[in-house]
């Protein structure tokens, strides 16, 4: 026979999972009620039509600390609207995030949203790390300067055990950038944390409604092919893989991954080659993408894409951070003959 003390324990412990179990209620009600369908359907809304990602260099001054460039970002805005870009991702990879200060990409993602303006570009502040406060941090400074969407990589040194534990990890982000949607950075390869999105969607329905997109960097296209599959109407689906041609067959979501927005004309006339049906002329597309990708391989690849906004868009980027490599200057007239060469300063978007 139990002894007082011992089912006053017992009543103490039910109790204390009973209060547990009704706030546990009470914050999915609130999730729930905050990210409803009607949330949903206005986020959607806001993203454009076809989201053709740019994901912009930094512009670092060649001053020996590698410093902030920001004057040049307004002249970057007013290119990749040019060509046909309509949504910035800030602080990828392609912009070196992970050799940025949180205050660096703070006033990176508050320059972009400004320059976007002009031209109603979509900006998407990514804001991910492996450090949760300053992911929160930047979450709200995203939501204070206007930015459109907040994104997140994984924590990509120590992953997450399950896709539970990387909602849990995801759930203040978006708390601090709400009513900003969430998109996932799904890059595998970089991050070493690979998980099913089709897994990460199915669950993120109940417990991070949030999440609206993902920014697709994995070359597993039957997930791909899954996720557009079921739920390509309720989400921004963004494939980055090459050949950009093979997600027209499996499925081209809502928009394409180009990193570099001097790729965008070619991917608009593959994308209207495809629907119109002239598969032959879509193919050649991807074909000149390819040649034009081995130009910047043959010079360095990044930073000789860099190098070519000089030509491009009138501005110098300045040199990589560390660990990159940095272009061989000596190589700059060979780059720029072998591009005009393949037709690369004459591409123009198509008319749509």
């Amino acid at each position: 026979m139990m002894s007082h003390t011992a089912i006053a324990a017992c009543l103490a412990l039910a109790l204390v999972g009973l209060v547990a179990g009704a706030q546990a209620d009470v914050v999915q009600v609130r999730v729930q009620e905050r990210w409803n369908s009607t949330w949903r359907a206005q986020a959607l809304n806001q993203v454009p039509p076809m989201a053709v990602l740019h994901a912009p260099l930094t512009p670092f001054l060649d001053d020996g600390s590698w410093s902030l460039n920001i004057s040049a970002i307004p002249s970057l805005a007013k290119r990749a609207s040019e060509y046909g870009v309509t949504v910035i991702w800030t602080c990828g990879g392609m912009g070196q995030f992970y050799t940025l200060t949180v205050e660096e990409r703070m006033k990176i993602n508050e320059a972009w949203v400004e320059a976007a303006k002009p031209y109603g570009l979509y900006v998407i502040a990514h804001v991910g790390t492996t450090v949760l406060a300053d992911a929160v941090t930047m979450a709200k400074h995203a939501l204070s300067v206007g930015a459109d969407a907040v994104a997140s990589v994984p924590p990509y040194y120590q992953n997450p055990g399950s896709i539970s534990e990387l909602i849990e990890f995801f759930k203040p982000i978006v708390e601090a950038a709400y009513p900003l949607p969430l998109y996932y950075y799904h890059i595998p390869g970089s991050t070493g944390y690979s998980v099913k999105m089709q897994d990460l969607i199915s669950q993120a329905e109940q417990s991070l409604p949030a999440l609206l997109g993902i920014k697709y960097v994995d070359s597993d296209t039957l997930d791909w092919y899954n996720i557009v599959q079921s739920y390509n109407n309720s989400h921004v689906l963004m494939f980055a893989p090459e050949p950009k041609l093979q997600s027209f067959g499996l499925g081209i979501g809502r928009g394409t991954v180009l990193a570099e927005d001097f790729f965008a004309p070619t991917y608009l006339r593959m994308h209207q080659h495809f629907v119109r049906g002239n598969i032959t002329a879509a193919q050649t597309e991807q074909a000149w993408k390819y040649s034009a990708m081995a130009v910047f391989s043959k010079y360095g690849g990044g930073s000789a894409e860099r190098a070519v906004y000089r030509r491009i868009a009138n501005v110098d980027l300045g040199p990589c951070r560390l660990p990159a490599t940095n272009f061989d200057e000596s190589n700059w007239p060979a780059l720029q003959a072998d591009l005009q060469a393949v037709g690369f300063f004459d591409q123009v978007p198509p008319a749509m």
